[in-house]
């Protein structure tokens, strides 16, 4: 019985799109949960705070996780190969280099041991390029289709779907930018205005690739 053969040993496209979708929608959850029930802390400013508590594991693990998969995904066009594979790269950055702990904090950090100051500012440019192109990624290159088919009416909800994910990320993403320029940041910790922006944005990219992997609005017959 164990010795039975798989019937496709290699993991599905779709598989992995779905992969990637949970991942995304977990980790802002598994990280505030973790921190809550086993260190009894409140939500952190911010989910890259979570890094410098106990569940850093469980965030730099899902972190790369997502990040691995981006860059192993193939998609139908090699513009998907590309993008996908840069928004694992930048994933991978946003995990090799935390954010800051305090104002002020000298002491090496991150795998490689860098400049604090300098580990934060990759790690912003790394946080921006991450969700510019899962915005990018979901609202462009989701919605394409084959011209020489008739696109389904499956097709037509699950492109609305990809619209509304890309656009909610795009706006939290520029909502976050005016925040940290215009808010003090005493009311921004206050209202954990960040960690919220930033779990509506790993959660329309979840849904994003959730309905890519075909989880809902499958096409009867269809691989897209």
């Amino acid at each position: 019985m164990f010795r039975t053969k798989n019937a496709n040993p290699v993991i599905s496209y779709l598989n992995l799109r779905r992969l990637i979708g949970i991942l995304g929608i977990l980790l802002a959850l598994v990280c505030y949960l973790g921190g809550k029930l086993f260190a009894g802390l409140p939500i952190q400013p911010s989910i890259s705070d979570y890094y410098h508590t106990n569940v850093r594991d469980l965030f730099v693990g899902l972190l790369v996780g997502v990040s691995l998969f981006l860059m192993t995904y193939k998609g139908y066009e090699v513009v998907d190969n590309i993008v996908s594979t840069i928004t694992g790269i930048s994933g991978l950055g946003i995990a090799i280099f935390p954010c800051l702990l305090a104002e002020g904090v000298k002491t090496p950090i991150g795998f490689f041991q860098v400049d604090p100051n300098f580990s934060y500012t990759l790690h912003k440019i790394c946080t921006v390029i991450f969700l510019l192109l899962l915005a990018g990624n979901s609202y462009f290159l989701f919605t394409l289709t084959d011209k020489t088919k008739e696109m389904s009416n499956n097709k037509k909800k699950r492109n609305i779907v990809y619209k509304v994910c890309g656009i909610l990320i795009f706006i939290s993403l520029i909502a976050l930018v005016i925040i940290k320029l215009k808010v003090r940041p005493q009311i921004v910790e206050q209202y954990s205005i960040v960690f919220v922006l930033e779990t509506i944005m790993l959660v329309s990219f979840g849904v994003s690739w959730l309905v890519k992997g075909e989880t809902i609005l499958r096409d009867p017959n269809l691989k897209k």
